[in-house]
């Protein structure tokens, strides 16, 4: 569907991407993992053609420079941070579907899709992140296109709307949707992606499948609880006798260390348990680590 070969851009005599090759097939979905600054909104502007560059892109086996055009009509494009005149979302997104050639009935699913109907009269100054964001995929599904590419689009949302958008990207998958997109949080490349490219410095440092990037680092993800100081020697005593790795003992709290498939099975384990604990949270691996280990 896409692939990448050799792409190199440059700022000046700074090196954005360097050689970089990246593939992806038909209904897949793919995420390029890393820091700000890692390269991946420069690769994602390169294959929309919005930047020049040295290497190879091909959409469905054609040279993007051959028909650039063409090939921005089959690519659904939702940016990081969507900006829209002040009109009303359904003004907006009529005239969008003049441009992609659109017609109503499509113009009225996309709306549907993205559950924007009750909204449809309000004016964009009036729209929360996670609405902006629900209407640039409007925008982008208008043309019925074979390729979604987001630039970390939950990034600036709260936490309701982040699960709604992800749900919508992978509803949207299921139907067939090729999925090209930005992260760097851990638990949407869990949820969304097949596979995993990680950039660091405008290189390729890992390419594989999701589920080996962090076991294959050795990294752990922990559970920490919060208890009464009263019950801590016990809730030691009992997350022992569970077979978990203490990690730390700090106040009130007490962390320990599961590997990164594991996170069900030791959170029924201590539901399970007769630990009396206040509050639990979950904390992967931080993007700082990943990074540090590749």
């Amino acid at each position: 569907m896409i692939e990448i070969n050799k792409l190199t851009k440059k700022f000046g005599q700074f090196i954005a991407l360097d050689s970089i090759s990246v593939k992806i097939t038909e209904g897949e979905s793919v995420c390029l993992l890393g820091e700000n600054g890692a390269g991946k909104s420069t690769l994602i502007k390169c294959i929309l053609g919005m930047l020049d560059y040295s290497g190879e892109i091909y959409v469905n086996n054609e040279e993007i420079k051959v028909d650039t055009k063409k090939h921005k009509f089959n690519i659904g494009y939702i940016p990081q941070e969507p900006v829209f005149y002040d009109m009303t979302i359904k003004d907006i997104i009529s005239f969008f579907g003049i441009l992609r050639n659109a017609s109503k009935e499509k113009i009225k699913e996309s709306i549907e899709i993205t559950g924007l109907q009750e909204h449809e009269n309000k004016l964009t100054s009036e729209l929360s992140g996670g609405l902006k964001q629900r209407l640039s995929f409007a925008i982008a599904l208008i043309s019925d296109p074979s390729i979604l590419i987001l630039d970390e689009p939950t990034s600036n949302l709260d936490a309701s709307a982040r699960l709604d958008l992800i749900n919508l990207v992978k509803r949207l998958k299921e139907t067939g949707k090729t999925v090209l997109f930005s992260s760097h949080r851990l638990d949407e490349v869990d949820f969304l992606a097949d596979r995993v490219y990680v950039l660091k410095r405008g290189k390729v440092v890992y390419e594989g499948l999701k589920e080996n990037l962090i076991n294959k680092l050795g990294l752990k993800t922990k559970i920490i609880l919060s208890v009464d100081k009263s019950i801590t020697d016990s809730a030691l005593n009992t997350l022992r006798s569970n077979g978990f790795e203490i990690f730390s003992q700090n106040g009130y709290g007490l962390s320990v260390q599961i590997n990164n498939n594991e996170k069900l099975q030791a959170l029924r384990k201590i539901l399970d348990s007769d630990i009396k604990f206040n509050d639990l949270s979950i904390e992967t691996p931080s993007m700082e680590e990943i990074i540090s280990s590749l």
